[in-house]
């Protein structure tokens, strides 16, 4: 009975339903915002294809997306980046 229950445990952690997709992405997109704030020049979202471009449900967490861009010239694609950040199933945004 003790092993059962740890077994639905930890399916339990690794579907983490309190995770939504819209939880996560809004937890990168802040972090992301949070990380650039304070440099005029620094990366944003004001692009043609930027923001979040994927994410999906992935074990113990979400795995989150972005393409962005850096400088001066947000609209020239060569100076596009992209990421990918996880979201683990206690809230924590990481950068994979």
């Amino acid at each position: 009975m003790k092993k059962l229950l740890i077994f639905l445990l930890l399916i339990l952690l690794a579907w983490s339903p309190w995770i939504t997709k819209s939880f996560a992405e809004n937890l990168v997109n802040t972090k992301f915002e949070e990380k650039w704030k304070n440099y005029p020049d620094g990366c944003g979202f004001n692009c043609d294809g930027c923001g979040i471009t994927n994410s999906f449900k992935f074990f113990f967490g979400y795995i989150v997306k972005i393409e962005y861009s850096c400088g001066m010239l947000p609209d020239r694609n060569e100076f596009h980046k992209t990421d990918s950040f996880f979201v683990s199933l206690f809230g924590s945004v990481h950068e994979i």
